[in-house]
């Protein structure tokens, strides 16, 4: 516009309603996508999760592979000692990367303890110094757990860790193998799970994990029940394949071969009742 020779130009502000109006709409949609956002997050961590338990899987394997379809024998005997049988020990010439032992939703945190467990977000370790023969040297830390019902204790043992010979699996070839659990989403290195295990009355989300809640002799099926995956965990099973396991799924699975694989007897925790039943 021209007005006496001179060029005005018209200007207009913004006013403080229609501001607010702005950062209002921002706000909303903030609120509808950041949820959204961190679905596919963890989405994507489950992948990476899984992705981590199918090599696993081949690592089971190659070592089967080398021992006449023998899994990791727990204990000592042979020529190997306690270390040297234990499944961490047993499998480390067969990769790398120690990153595969983390789920991507339980990292390490804080400095090496003494036989620490983790927790639903939380790794289990790093191990402090054990003994003097150094035993948990190479533990490190992790976000998995055996199945320690899937061992091949020496000949002659009749128990490893004070639990029965007779109930380890021994082999990776087995009868129903797609159903037996070896290595899983868990707050410890290990546990001997049992049909009469009862779940957790209170979800533990974000807490390490304590003795009193169950170890890896006693009430073992809660370490691996934990919510870390939306109703779920991820394992591999002696068949060598991954896939995502039902919380309440647990209980119906083969873990040592005379398991009762009818199901959880009691009633279901609050925490738990949301989930799909097997």
């Amino acid at each position: 516009m021209r007005s006496n020779g001179k060029s005005q130009m018209k200007t207009r502000a913004f006013t403080l309603v229609e501001l607010l109006v702005v950062i209002a709409i921002i706000a909303l949609l903030m609120a509808i996508l950041l949820p959204a956002l961190e679905k596919a997050r963890r989405q994507a961590q489950a992948i990476v999760c899984q992705s981590n338990l199918n090599q696993w899987g081949k690592i089971f394997g190659l070592y089967a592979n080398d021992n006449e379809d023998r899994l990791p024998q727990s204990i000592a005997g042979g020529n190997l000692n306690d270390q040297q049988a234990y499944w961490i020990m047993a499998t480390l010439p067969y990769y790398k990367v120690k990153d595969i032992r983390l789920c991507p939703l339980s990292p390490v945190e804080g400095p090496p303890v003494y036989d620490q467990h983790g927790g639903q977000y939380l790794s289990w370790g790093p191990f402090g110094l054990g003994t003097t023969d150094d035993w948990w040297a190479d533990f490190d830390a992790g976000g998995y757990g055996l199945n320690e019902w899937c061992a091949a204790p020496p000949p002659g043992a009749r128990t490893y860790w004070g639990f029965q010979t007779k109930y380890a699996w021994n082999k990776i070839t087995v009868r129903r193998a797609s159903q037996v659990p070896l290595f899983l989403d868990c707050v410890y290195v290990d546990g001997y799970p049992m049909a009469g295990d009862t779940p957790l009355r209170l979800d533990p989300a974000g807490q390490r994990w304590k003795y009193a809640w169950g170890d890896w002799d006693n009430n073992a099926m809660r370490l691996f029940c934990i919510d870390r995956h939306e109703g779920t965990i991820n394992g591999v099973f002696l068949d060598l394949s991954a896939r995502k396991i039902g919380l309440k799924e647990l209980w119906t699975l083969k873990w040592h071969p005379e398991f009762d694989t009818s199901g959880y007897k009691g009633v279901w925790p609050q925490w738990m009742r949301k989930y799909r039943d097997y």
